[in-house]
């Protein structure tokens, strides 16, 4: 698994589709999930997408709904399932504090998430003005 992570607008995903393209492999549309949408559990067994976009966007919509502890389990499936496969997230803790409650474990949640994932990872780099920073 790579972990590319950076600040909106970057160039993440056409970073990614640039990797891919170079090892020869065909992105193809439904190849690509945005986190919003990502389904973890109606995907089940499934391979799962070769991009998981966004993946902050899938920590939002699970940390409004109060399933947090799902999370880690949902990437360990698509981990397991697609051990290749490439999970983008915008940086977001690089500023200041959010006063809401909510917002505060939004924003302490991806950074965690992120340092689950940074772990795991075979490869994670940061994209600033579409040049990538190897970190690992």
């Amino acid at each position: 698994m790579e972990l590319i992570i950076g600040g909106s607008f970057q160039g993440k995903l056409d970073y990614a589709k640039r990797k891919l393209k170079d090892r020869g492999v065909s992105v193809r549309k439904e190849a690509v999930i945005e986190g919003a949408d990502w389904d973890w559990e109606e995907s089940g067994e499934s391979m799962g997408p070769l991009v998981l976009n966004h993946l902050h966007l899938f920590v939002r919509k699970s940390v409004q709904s109060g399933a947090v502890e799902k999370i880690c389990p949902a990437l360990q499936s698509l981990l397991a399932n697609v051990p290749d496969c490439i999970i983008i997230c915008d940086e977001v803790g690089c500023g200041v504090v959010p006063i809401d409650r909510t917002e505060r474990e939004y924003r302490e949640t991806v950074g965690r998430i992120l340092c689950f994932l940074a772990q795991r990872a075979d490869r994670v780099e940061r994209i600033m003005g579409g040049l990538p920073l190897r970190i690992k």
